[in-house]
């Protein structure tokens, strides 16, 4: 009995002994899902379930709820998540130009230090002549042609991301992984039943005949209720397709025995515009928050950041310091992010009224409320606050047209309190200069701060949190 006594001790025991931490992650896997929108994802409290996978992979995972694009077109805000830079120092500030020269890459960073490097894009907006192909030993870019739009399907380019991990899985290099996928980037053609999934009661899809590849940009006042309905299932299944090829590619990390190695980062470059505003359908050109949040999933195997939701506002500028933390490289110097490690595990103290600042395309014609004339092609600027957020179009005879919102009490963005709130639209004004003025060639912009002032008068008037 003795004998019995003693193997149920050893037994119990065994149970309870702490399990060893689990090793920090040697590789990680970038996934951009371009033009996703958080409030269209399930994860965020959509009314569809869009995103089964991401859902699963984010219960264990740090979630951010208020993850901010710099720029709300695709090549500037893809430069900043793969250098760490702001558009104006990295040299992208819109799509079709190139990597500025002296501007370090993520992947050049990890490749001089070993890494495998691999990336799968699936537009002509991230194709090498951007400079992005920078430190990747891999850049596959080959897309579908010019007839598929200058794009490539998300299953052929998460074939090929598969089966360069497949590749790593024998090699016995670390890795870092870059994947892109154009779902749910307009055109918003997917299968017609994962788009009827979010049309209940419905059989076929009536606008399955109009050309979405041509006539994108429709106004909004041009479409009836079903129209509207329907364009919005077809991004939302759009999504759908993307969320399985997000299962796909983590299904293959486990069966390659690399899932408990691999950190994976799901972002987006930026949202959409849907049927919210006039010119529907689109995005660029206006930093409202339908296109500047973005979603942001920090999955690191086996951490205590597992089940976390951020509430504090980070921006995408952020993303590459955290890559770099988490694989125990140290950045390059004059990063103006900051690592969100420390948030994602609850180390950190809340970041308060940090700002978040967001530059976009001048293009008036998507802003047919503003009757003033404007300057094209300037640059649109934002800054936004927990609560709180200043617009500034630049207007053709110089100076701005303000506008300033309450994303509280107005979280679409459709009541200007700029006429009301002089005083505040001054304030955030200079701020908007302040930022905008350490953006210079040098590329030494280092990390910024709201003036105290500034920041002790938004507390005044209750902003200070969500």
């Amino acid at each position: 009995m003795r004998w019995v006594a003693l193997a149920v001790v050893i037994g119990l025991a065994g149970c309870t002994a702490a399990e060893p931490p689990p090793s920090p992650p040697e590789n990680l896997v970038i996934l951009s899902i371009d033009t996703l929108r958080p409030d269209h994802l399930s994860l965020y409290g959509y009314h569809h379930p869009t995103s089964e996978h991401l859902d699963r992979l984010a219960r264990r995972s740090a979630v951010f709820d208020q993850a901010i694009t710099v720029h709300v077109t695709t090549a500037p805000a893809h430069a900043t998540v793969l250098t760490g830079r702001w558009p104006a120092d990295h040299g992208i500030v819109r799509n079709g130009l190139r990597l500025a020269d002296g501007v370090t890459t993520l992947a050049e960073v990890f490749a001089a230090r070993g890494w495998a490097t691999g990336a799968f894009v699936s537009g002509w907006t991230l194709e090498r002549h951007t400079g992005l192909d920078r430190g990747f030993e891999v850049y596959d870019d080959a897309l579908d042609g010019p007839g598929a739009g200058a794009r490539r399907a998300g299953g052929l380019t998460t074939d090929r991301a598969i089966g360069w991990l497949e590749l790593q899985a024998t090699g016995g290099r670390p890795f870092f992984l870059f994947l892109h996928l154009f779902e749910p980037h307009w055109p918003y053609d997917p299968p017609a039943a994962d788009a009827l999934r979010f049309l209940p009661g419905q059989y076929e899809l009536a606008t399955i005949g109009r050309p979405v590849h041509i006539e994108r940009r429709l106004s909004v006042n041009r479409l009836d209720g079903l129209e509207r309905r329907e364009y919005v299932a077809r991004y939302d299944g759009e999504i759908a397709v993307a969320d399985r090829l997000l299962g796909r590619l983590l299904d293959a990390l486990d069966r390659l025995g690399l899932a408990r190695r691999t950190a994976v980062v799901v972002l987006s470059d930026h949202g959409e515009t849907l049927v919210e505003r006039e010119w529907a359908m689109d995005h660029g050109g206006r930093p409202y928050d339908e296109q500047a949040r973005v979603p942001l999933v920090l999955h690191i195997p086996g951490d205590r950041s597992a089940g976390r939701r951020v509430a504090d506002q980070v921006s995408l500028l952020d993303v590459a310091p955290t890559a770099l933390e988490l694989l125990g490289v140290d950045p390059p110097a004059g990063l103006p992010g900051r690592s969100l490690l420390a948030l994602a595990r609850g180390e950190a103290p809340s970041s308060g009224l940090g700002p978040a600042f967001v530059t976009a395309g001048c293009l008036p014609e998507r802003v047919p409320h503003i009757e003033a004339p404007l300057r094209p092609h300037a640059v649109v600027r934002a800054v936004r606050l927990p609560g709180l957020k200043l617009v500034e179009y630049p207007l053709a005879d110089g100076g701005w047209h303000p506008e300033l919102f309450d994303l509280g009490a107005d979280p679409g963005e459709t009541v200007n309190l700029a006429p009301a709130r002089p005083e505040l639209v001054s304030g955030l004004h200079a701020e908007l200069d302040r930022w905008q003025g350490q953006r210079r060639a040098d590329l030494e912009a280092t990390g910024f701060e709201l003036d105290p002032g500034v920041a002790e008068a938004l507390r005044a008037l209750g902003y200070d949190g969500d």
